[in-house]
């Protein structure tokens, strides 16, 4: 596939690497690049996107590094599976990181005259960088625009449109510009708890009275704050998490679909399915297929 003008690997981020594989589609309004490589060691980065992006580290693990906004020194913070970068058109990210050796990222670029035209500029207004945060409905919108691109159609256009307008959608509810919890939703200390107490027991999921215990508030006030917080409720975000654990075993092992279930939660390879087609619109074993084409 051709690249994009705009976006070239070794530049945005410069590395030296064995290996280098980049998938690029350009559906318009709305660009993504999926970058794997190995043999990674120090990367350095210069994202100085002309629209909107948006990074997903798809596999692999920043440990350390340094991170730059607009020149200015912020708080390095270490880059799972999952974690999110957000980089507004006609700003930039610079700085340096390392992990393990090897990595892949999902960026996708979205033309700002598109989503002002979607949204209204008033809700755009003083857009800032977020380097490095986890959110389960942006991370789907994500994973979906990679899953188009892997598979694209006469109609992926539209489903990778919509996907770009829901990622904004939950960037401007949650006001995420500026790293703040929504109104009346937990603080951001609490969130990170809570959501850490979940991801660990996937398969053994604390009860809603335990997590509302743990932060010392009612059930009721719990659950209405962790809605407001993520968009979702409790039982809905510990479905995605299984979801997304799934997708991760998909790419990155060789176990069975019924082996995967059980590891991510699921009482069954058919419950799994079930999930897995209502996130991504496809089974488990066909986002295999696609993710090792």
């Amino acid at each position: 596939m051709p690249k994009t003008d705009d976006f070239q690997p070794d530049e945005v981020r410069k590395s030296d690497r064995r290996t280098l594989v980049h998938h690029h589609m350009d559906w318009g309004s709305v660009k993504a690049d999926l970058v794997k490589r190995t043999g990674l060691a120090r990367q350095e980065t210069r994202l100085a996107p002309k629209q909107h992006a948006v990074l997903i580290n798809m596999h692999g693990e920043a440990r350390m590094g340094e991170d730059f906004i607009e020149g200015k020194r912020i708080t390095f913070t270490p880059r799972r599976r999952g974690s999110i970068v957000f980089v507004p058109a006609r700003s930039e990210w610079t700085g340096w990181d390392e992990g393990d050796k090897t990595g892949s990222y999902l960026l996708v670029t979205i033309d700002s005259t598109f989503i002002a035209r979607c949204l209204g500029r008033e809700h755009l207004i003083g857009l800032k960088p977020i380097i490095g945060f986890r959110d389960t409905t942006i991370e789907t919108a994500l994973q979906r625009i990679g899953y188009e691109l892997l598979n694209p159609d006469d109609v992926s256009i539209h489903m990778v449109k919509s996907q770009a307008i829901q990622l904004f959608v939950r960037l401007v509810r949650m006001h995420l510009l500026d790293l703040g919890p929504a109104r009346g939703g937990l603080s951001a200390f609490d969130l990170k708890r809570v959501i850490a107490m979940m991801e660990a027991r996937l398969a053994d999921p604390l009860g809603l009275d335990e997590l509302a215990k743990e932060i010392g508030l009612s059930e009721r006030h719990f659950f209405r704050a962790f809605k407001q917080s993520t968009g979702k409720t409790p039982h809905s975000y510990l479905v995605a998490q299984r979801v997304e654990r799934a997708a991760y075993l998909l790419r990155n092992s060789e176990m069975s679909a019924t082996e995967i279930a059980f590891e991510s939660g699921f009482s069954s390879s058919s419950h799994l399915t079930r999930s897995f087609k209502k996130a991504f619109g496809t089974g488990p074993l066909d986002f295999r297929r696609s993710w090792h084409q």
